[in-house]
């Protein structure tokens, strides 16, 4: 396991919702690029089926994999299950008769083919291809508009799904979707449009006075009388609190016993997480930046547990913040200091957001090292820290565990 580190990319469909996540494997030497394939060896194979766990990677989803034709030919696939997994080759992998024939047998054993990153459309001709792959992924930067429509249409010709990748505006996005492709790959959520007109709607400013009531050490009767007041909130947020996400040994009933079963501070954690998820849906659901919130709430916790063990209460507490308001901006569409506004955070908080400075400046820096998977600066921090590979990927690992646990939870907050 220490010979790499793993991450993941959601693919949505059109409806914004993860379908599928790319598993990439990169190794500990910024030289290795191992997202081509060339990591699928034996020992990746065992430690992606026994130590690390196909199931806590991808959750319920389908994953997709970069692979080699030696991966085919000494019959490593068969070392993974086929229900889970897609299996994708290279625009030249796929010129070889030989390995076309290996491949046709494969997909009539249940296998599921794609083809990664076209980039000459004379491939499509091949019928044998057509045949085998079940989906093609379309870098939009590598090849021109004209090209992606004539991909698009050949494939859904054939019954084949395309795949979008390198989406990183929503504008790329947009168009993406009027050419018709299927699904979408890549951090198009991460650079939004910034509407400061754009009114906070009703239902986030109510969640917002709950949380600033909490924050501002109202009394436990205030409290429950506001969260009466907003009944279809308080009811919304027990039935996710009561989740199977939450581990929760007993069915919390109201407001007053969720007090005192959690306490405020996780309180006010939940409601903001409500928040995002709620803004989500209204956005007709931005579920991977709903995802990527728990993720780096996990990390933060996770990573301030290596770099102080005897860290306290309140510091967890306030790692988990800074991860969560990080990211805040990008549900809203307005710029992160006028949200904070809504929210009266302390001046250590809005330093570490904006300035990276102090304690939670330093994990929040270290957390989007990792999710960049950035691996020269990856290995600067392991030196600096006195962490390892293992540290990080048992850390990642236990992150996407998590999101996979509130992407079912979401399910039943929507109902």
């Amino acid at each position: 396991m220490d010979a790499f580190y793993i991450a993941r990319q959601p693919i949505i469909d059109r409806k914004n919702r993860v379908i599928a996540y790319e598993i990439l494997f990169r190794g500990n030497k910024p030289s290795e690029d191992l997202d081509r394939g060339t990591v699928m060896s034996a020992t990746a194979i065992n430690n992606f089926i026994n130590v690390i766990g196909v199931e806590d990677v991808i959750g319920p989803h389908l994953g997709i994999i970069k692979i080699t034709p030696l991966f085919i030919t000494r019959k490593l696939i068969e070392a993974l299950p086929k229900e889970r997994l897609i299996f994708a080759l290279f625009e030249e992998h796929l010129k070889n008769p030989d390995l076309l024939r290996t491949l046709k047998e494969y997909k009539k054993e249940g296998y599921t083919f794609a083809l990664n990153d076209i980039q000459d459309l004379s491939i499509l001709e091949d019928e044998d291809v057509l045949d085998i792959v079940s989906y093609i992924k379309i870098d939009h930067e590598a090849i021109d508009e004209e090209l992606i429509g004539q991909a698009v249409k050949t494939a859904q010709k054939h019954g084949i799904k395309t795949i979008c990748s390198k989406i990183e505006t929503r504008k790329v996005h947009k168009e993406m979707e009027e050419r018709q492709c299927d699904f979408f790959q890549g951090f198009f959520f991460s650079k939004p449009e910034v509407l400061e007109e754009q009114p906070i709607r009703a239902e986030t400013g109510s969640i917002l006075m709950l949380w600033n009531l909490i924050r501002n050490n109202a009394s436990t009767d205030e409290l429950v009388a506001a969260f009466e007041r907003e009944h279809a909130i308080t009811l919304q947020l027990l039935r996710f609190i009561n989740s199977p996400f939450f581990s929760l040994r007993q069915t919390v009933t109201s407001i007053r016993h969720l007090i005192t079963l959690l306490g405020r501070n996780q309180l006010s954690q939940w409601l903001l997480v409500m928040l995002f998820a709620k803004e989500s849906q209204a956005q007709n659901g931005n579920h991977p930046l709903v995802l990527m919130v728990i993720n780096r709430t996990e990390l933060m916790v996770g990573l301030l547990n290596l770099i102080k063990p005897n860290a306290s209460k309140s510091e967890h507490e306030t790692a988990y913040l800074v991860g969560m308001l990080s990211l805040i901006h990008l549900i809203f569409h307005r710029p992160p200091r006028e949200i904070l506004r809504h929210l009266h955070v302390s001046e250590e908080i809005e330093d570490a957001l904006f300035e990276g400075n102090n304690l939670y400046g330093t994990l929040l820096n270290m957390v989007r090292t990792i999710e960049n998977n950035d691996i020269v600066k990856i290995e600067n921090m392991l030196k600096k820290y006195n962490l390892s590979t293992k540290d990080i990927n048992l850390l990642s690992l236990e992150a996407m565990k998590k999101v996979n646990a509130f992407d079912e939870a979401l399910k039943l907050m929507r109902g």
